[in-house]
Order: structure tokens, then C-alpha cells, then sequence
């Protein structure tokens, strides 16, 4: 089996922990080669998870691996993969923070001057600004995916949100994709407690 189910089975746990997956929300996904990707299945706890709760798809969502279906949200994954190819891991949230800063943003979330940014790679002074756009939520994944992938062609960008849905965040490994998702969580939280002092 591949190396990367016990490192997503750790971070799932954790994430769930934090209340970051509640119920059977988000879904984590490593790529494995370079048209391959290990992803969770859909309806899976990610508290709880075991090696049977994974699948693994092409970059085209077509299922190689695997006796459950992959997640409804696959193809916002495999976008990430096919637009970045340095990238080897998406980690999708439904926290509460990027739950809210969603719902109470329009089209970004525009992060400042925070010493935190210099967790996302390319960023080297506090002295600069972050977007992390945010899209309307959708079932209709196709849709849902073409309109992300144009928006993410336009510049460099570190995740995104879906409105009154959580945060899709990525990296070179499962590891930096985790330090982001969580540099974005304390950010977000930081936004919030500003909004509701104002």
C-alpha cells in the first residue's frame, strides 16, 4: 500500500481534533505519481480513518485504485495537481474560521502585513499581502472546478474558499500543506476577531 495513507490517516486525525472535520466533511489527497493521486473516499470520518478509506484516481477523476468512491469534491483536487505540478498535496477544511471569514467576504480574503505570511513559500518580509479567493459554492462540480481553474491561472495563489464551505489549501508535501492550512486558520481567526471588533 502507498507510504502516504498512514501520514493522511495521522493528519486527519488531527485536523478532526481541532474541529477543522467535522462529520464526514473536507477530504485529504497526496499525489503518488505523476498522473496519480491517493485521495479519501466519500462518506469517510476523517477521524477515523483506515486504509480502506482511501482511493486513487487519475488526474482526470477516473478511479485506478480502490472499493469505494472517491470523493464528490475530487476534481477541485485535481485541479490544484494539473494548474501546480509542484504540488503533491490538497488538504480540504470545513473550520469554523474559514467557514465564517467566507460567508463575511466577497470576492478575497485579502491578508496584510502579517508575520504569519512568511509561512507561505516566496514570502519573505510581513511586508506584503496575500489573496485567497473565494468562489461560490456549487454541486455542480465540473462547473464549479472551470470557474476555480481560470480564477487560479491569474496569479499566484496558496488556496482558496468556497463560500459557506471551508478552505482548500495545498503544498510540496502533506507536511507543508498542513503548515499552510494551519498558517491560513490563524490568519483567518486574527481577520474574524477584527471584523467583529469594528
Amino acid at each position: 500500500m502507498h507510504a502516504e495513507i498512514s501520514e493522511l490517516i495521522d493528519i486527519g486525525r488531527s485536523l478532526h481534533s481541532r474541529g477543522w472535520l467535522p462529520a464526514s466533511g473536507g477530504n485529504l489527497s497526496a499525489r503518488i505519481g505523476k498522473d496519480l493521486v491517493l485521495i479519501t473516499a466519500s462518506g469517510s470520518h476523517k477521524g477515523h480513518l483506515t486504509r480502506e478509506d482511501f482511493v486513487v484516481v487519475d488526474l482526470h477523476g477516473n478511479k485506478v485504485e480502490g472499493s469505494k468512491k472517491p470523493s464528490a469534491e475530487t476534481l477541485l483536487h485535481l485541479l490544484v495537481y494539473r494548474n501546480f505540478p509542484e504540488v503533491n498535496s490538497v488538504l480540504h477544511v470545513h473550520s469554523v474560521n474559514s467557514t465564517l471569514i467566507s460567508r463575511l467576504s466577497k470576492e478575497n480574503v485579502n491578508l496584510k502585513d502579517y508575520e504569519l505570511l512568511k509561512a507561505f513559500e516566496g514570502i519573505n518580509t510581513h511586508e506584503t499581502s496575500i489573496q485567497v479567493p473565494v468562489f461560490e459554492n456549487s454541486q455542480d462540480m465540473k462547473e464549479l472546478s472551470r470557474r476555480i481553474e481560470e480564477r487560479l491561472r491569474e496569479g499566484r495563489f496558496y488556496g482558496f474558499l468556497l463560500r459557506s464551505h471551508g478552505l482548500y489549501a495545498w503544498g510540496k508535501s502533506i507536511r507543508e500543506a498542513y503548515i499552510r492550512l494551519e498558517a491560513f486558520e490563524f490568519l483567518f481567526e486574527c481577520e474574524l476577531r477584527l471584523i467583529l471588533r469594528a
